[in-house]
């Protein structure tokens, strides 16, 4: 016969019906819906507290938190609740993060070992990553990897708004791994690391970034490459407004990047060596002028629109 358990939830506790408690570690929790990061535990109570603080978890998992949580969930490392464990909590919010300091405890109690979690916008669990940036070396006054320098020497390869961020060595390692004092990194600035920031004269290590973006940045369906002017003149003119004229309905509205080579040898316009401009809101320019050469080599256009 099968007997139908009832299950109450009384002070954190977990009893059936005939009143046998369940052991908690025999209880399985039922992940949540929406979007959540994985189980983070940076810290434990042996000093002043349990210190799971937002900005210590970037610096050591860079990238695997998004920019603005929309929610934040503890447990000690046995599964309860905070309300179970009955600690004192110092902060527990998406904007510090989690922490319980021993000082607040009663009768002279420590705190439990916590591992936080935060909840994230949806986008951020359907990953979608740019390629790896390799902008600068920490040669001069550190490795700067800025989203301002990337987009003008990447442009279109980058969303608008990133949601993550991620860094490593040119070796694999992270940046908890390599040990570096990192002055920025994150999804406003992009990263920086500075050989002042570093002890006894050490120099930054050399790094590469990438970030993570909404979905439908990776969703990009390319259009056919256009080819409106030559350099004869005053320079190349493949600008969007011209090119929308003479091709009417081939180009969506809202262009997500821009890919510009040259029409003999294809190469990839950041790769000429040539002044420009290109971005998908107003295409490609290349004037003449701007030239060392003086004269701008000829260049094909193509936009990523959004996959309808």
């Amino acid at each position: 016969m099968i007997q139908l358990l009832s299950v109450a939830i009384v002070a954190g506790l977990f009893f059936e019906s005939n009143q046998q408690p369940a052991r908690v570690p025999d209880l399985v929790f039922l992940p949540q819906p929406g979007c959540w990061t994985k189980w983070f535990d940076r810290d434990d109570p042996s000093g002043t507290g349990d210190w799971e603080t937002l900005s210590d978890l970037r610096k050591e998992y860079p990238g695997k938190i998004c920019s603005k949580p929309v929610g934040v969930e503890a447990r000690t490392l046995s599964g309860l609740t905070v309300a179970a464990a009955g600690d004192v909590i110092y902060v527990s919010d998406t904007t510090t993060g989690f922490v319980c300091r021993n000082q607040d405890q009663p009768r002279n109690k420590m705190c439990n070992d916590y591992r936080v979690r935060f909840s994230c916008p949806p986008a951020f669990c359907k990953e979608c990553w740019t390629d790896w940036f390799d902008r600068d070396d920490p040669s001069g006054t550190g490795d700067w990897e800025t989203l301002s320098d990337l987009r003008k020497e990447y442009p279109g390869k980058i969303c608008s708004k990133p949601v993550g961020v991620e860094t490593r060595t040119l070796s694999g390692l992270t940046v908890a791994a390599a040990g570096d004092v990192i002055y920025v990194s994150d999804t406003t600035t992009g990263f920086v690391c500075r050989n002042q920031d570093q002890p006894r004269n050490k120099m930054c290590n050399d790094y590469r970034v990438r970030f993570s973006c909404p979905p439908c940045f990776c969703k990009v369906c390319w259009t056919k490459w256009y080819n409106r002017d030559a350099p004869s003149g005053t320079g190349d003119w493949e600008n969007l407004i011209n090119l929308r004229t003479e091709n009417p309905g081939q180009i969506c509205d809202h262009p997500l990047s821009i890919e510009a080579v040259t029409t003999d040898t294809l190469t990839p316009a950041i790769s000429t060596g040539q002044t420009f401009i290109s971005n998908p809101t107003d295409g490609f320019v290349c004037r003449n002028t701007d030239q060392k050469s003086g004269a701008c080599r000829d260049y094909k256009v193509r936009f990523g629109c959004p996959c309808n």
